[in-house]
């Protein structure tokens, strides 16, 4: 279980925290437009520019985990600069996606990946994806909102719950004021908000030090965190040269192929064209990244100089991830720490409403329109929209309050690894519906199969980015091998009733 620690946040904090968010309510709402229906609502009538859906993907991507845990991983006793590797394979997952996949999703009107798979292996397939997807979707966002609810409670007195409930609310209410339209355009506006934020910190912690950048990589060498390529073949590292090139590109390939909170956002786009443009915009967002892990080296030397009281270094010791947050209350002027933890908050809901607009996407069109109330109309519907984004905001609250109680990994870690018991087996079917191979039975026990492997190297100590990879090999290994018996007895009952 995660400790409190508590802070004080002046008059002035709260302010610039207050206006910031009220501020991006007004506007995003201002900003969009009409609804018209459910396509409106879920996908902005297909009509936003590429560069606000662009501008969506860095911030969604983004979250509070960037701006708390990457600072972490280098600030962290042994930690360096290596999550670099991983980085370049996020670039290279984007790359494939634009130039290979992204027009198969342009074949047909649909609102989501799981309409896709449908289409092309059947109905119980697409729904099969479309439970998977959300599961993961339910864990990683609970993580991500315990990240950002970490940050309140370290500079204020606030219980870990109310922060997020706070959180929460305001990712509901940006998700059901006018749908997707309102959510990337109050993303574009606290994408500036981090950016800001996230050049701002490098400044100053250059000049909070005597001695400026040359003394935070003289004490960033001496203790080898310098550190940014590895070529171990041991699994059991995280952060190698072969997982950014490998690992790393498989799951940001699944990401892209298979994750509704991604996928959503690229049927925004008026064309194929324009949603590779915005894939490939999103490349400068890992920008953030290398900031981020630039403020964890600063962080390390800046505590190595000014050490903090002996209790306050047994804290940072063992929980990294309060590390930034802790600067940003102790160290920095108060309009300073009320941009950076403003930048933070921005990262934090932003990421929230993405999934929850995607979540309650998939809940409505792929359960409640089909199943439950089918033929309605669009008004029903909207206004089922809405209710079902308020649920969800309360199922990833309790399930970010019960990580807090039960978590006692990294954040980064924790939010990256969440996806990989289900993310092989989503690539598999995205690349069986792209490849239009039917594998019946083949998908069901390759699903198995891919959670099966994933949990044996989970348990043998396999780092959780080889998961990907090895998920989706095994899977693809027995749809096909599934796909290539079932060619061979079809032929060989032919052959035989001849």
């Amino acid at each position: 279980m995660l400790d409190d620690t508590t802070g004080h946040m002046s008059a002035l904090h709260w302010i610039i925290l207050a206006v910031s968010l009220l501020g991006t309510t007004l506007l995003g709402h201002l900003l969009r437009g009409k609804a018209g229906g459910l396509e409106g609502f879920y996908l902005g009538n297909r009509s936003l520019p590429w560069w606000a859906v662009a501008g969506s993907l860095i911030a969604t991507r983004t979250s509070a985990l960037i701006f708390i845990s990457v600072p972490a991983v280098v600030y962290a006793q042994g930690g360096d600069l290596r999550y670099v590797q991983a980085v370049l394979g996020f670039i290279l997952g984007d790359i494939l996606m634009a130039a290979l996949f992204i027009r198969k999703f342009y074949e047909g009107r649909i609102f989501s990946p799981f309409d896709y798979f449908a289409r092309k292996l059947g109905p119980a397939e697409g729904n099969l994806a479309r439970g998977l997807w959300l599961v993961s979707a339910v864990l990683s966002q609970g993580v991500r909102l315990l990240a950002t609810a970490l940050v309140l409670s370290v500079i204020t007195d606030l219980h870990i719950a109310t922060c997020i409930a706070i959180i929460a609310v305001f990712a509901v209410l940006w998700s059901i004021l006018g749908g997707i339209t309102t959510v990337i355009w109050t993303d574009v506006i606290q994408l500036l908000i981090f950016l800001s934020g996230a050049v701002f910190s490098v400044i100053w912690m250059i000049s909070s030090i005597d001695g400026g950048l040359s003394e935070i990589l003289r004490i960033g060498s001496e203790e080898d965190k310098l550190r940014w390529l590895d070529f171990s073949i041991d699994p059991r590292l995280l952060y190698t040269v072969w997982v950014g090139l490998i690992a790393a590109t498989v799951f940001q390939l699944s990401q892209l192929c298979s994750d509704q909170i991604y996928v959503q956002r690229i049927l925004c786009c008026s064309s194929v064209k324009e949603a590779r443009k915005a894939i490939l915009g999103a490349i400068a967002g890992n920008v953030t990244t290398f900031l981020m892990l630039f403020v964890g080296l600063a962080l390390y030397a800046f505590y190595q100089i000014h050490a903090p009281a002996p209790a306050d270094a047994a804290m940072l010791a063992s929980e990294p991830d309060r590390a930034f947050p802790f600067f940003l209350v102790t160290e920095l002027p108060p309009i300073a720490g009320a941009i950076i933890i403003t930048a933070i908050f921005a990262a934090g809901i932003t990421t929230l409403d993405s999934a929850l607009t995607a979540v309650s996407e998939t809940t409505i069109n792929g359960l409640y329109s089909k199943y439950l109330r089918p033929n309605r109309d669009d008004r029903h519907y909207m206004r089922a929209s809405r209710i079902v984004i308020a649920g969800w905001g309360v199922v990833f609250a309790i399930m970010a309050y019960g990580m807090y109680m039960f978590a006692t990994e990294g954040l980064l870690a924790l939010g990256l690894s969440v996806f990989g018991y289900v993310y092989g087996a989503l690539l598999g079917i995205a690349l069986l519906s792209f490849w239009g191979v039917r594998s019946n039975y083949g998908v069901y026990i390759g699903t198995a199969a891919s959670i099966l492997l994933v949990i044996g190297l989970q348990t043998a100590g396999v780092a959780f980015f080889w998961w990907y990879p090895a998920g989706v090999s095994i899977f693809l290994a027995v749809a096909l091998g599934f796909d290539r018996f079932r060619k061979a007895a079809e032929l060989s009952a032919r052959q035989t009733s001849q």
